[in-house]
């Protein structure tokens, strides 16, 4: 077989390898994602409080490290979305309350408690929001140890770290965060 006939051959192929690359999303839904440690919580939520983010929710993930909690931040004036992960061990699952920050997260922390028993220390009112009063047994959300997922597993190319949230680079990337390289690349 001829060079030519060989390049025709394989032009096709590479033609759709370039159309399955484009259809893999490049924006993930967050312009900045960060792991805290739960003592830097309040202070990065501040941070971002002072920066003009509302608090869209709370979500918890059971994982075989322990507990991962996802706060998700935006703005209204100009788009920002801002995730925050703190992971807290299962034998001490107590994070600080972010309520006196953001009131809404009344409701977020309550449902976190009652499916996964994370306590919100400092949180006016920790009474079960959807379940039963007197349920009794274990939060409903708690998965068996084989079907939890390692940080690993569920983030394989990402540095899972805590940042440093004194690091004035965690405050300018903060109030920057509406840069659009992440949501139209070029």
């Amino acid at each position: 077989m001829s060079d030519q006939a060989e390049k025709s051959v394989t032009a096709p192929e590479k033609e759709e390898a370039a159309k399955t690359e484009e259809k893999v999303p490049l924006y993930t839904g967050y312009d900045l994602d960060y792991f805290v440690t739960p003592k830097d919580l309040i202070d990065a939520v501040r941070k971002l409080d002072q920066a003009g983010f509302f608090l869209e929710d709370i979500s918890c993930l059971d994982m075989k490290e322990g507990f991962q909690l996802v706060y998700h931040f935006d703005r209204f004036d100009q788009p920002g979305r801002v995730g925050l992960r703190v992971m807290q061990d299962r034998e001490n699952h107590d994070v600080p309350s972010i309520h006196h920050i953001y009131p809404g997260a009344d409701w977020h922390e309550r449902e976190c408690f009652d499916f996964f028993g994370i306590r919100f220390k400092g949180h006016p009112n920790l009474l079960p929001l959807l379940l039963d009063p007197d349920h009794q047994g274990p939060p409903p959300l708690i998965k068996d140890e084989s079907a939890r997922k390692s940080l690993e597993e569920l983030y394989p190319d990402r540095v899972t770290t805590p940042v440093n949230i004194e690091d004035e680079q965690f405050t300018r990337e903060i109030t920057n965060c509406s840069n659009p390289k992440y949501r139209n690349p070029s």
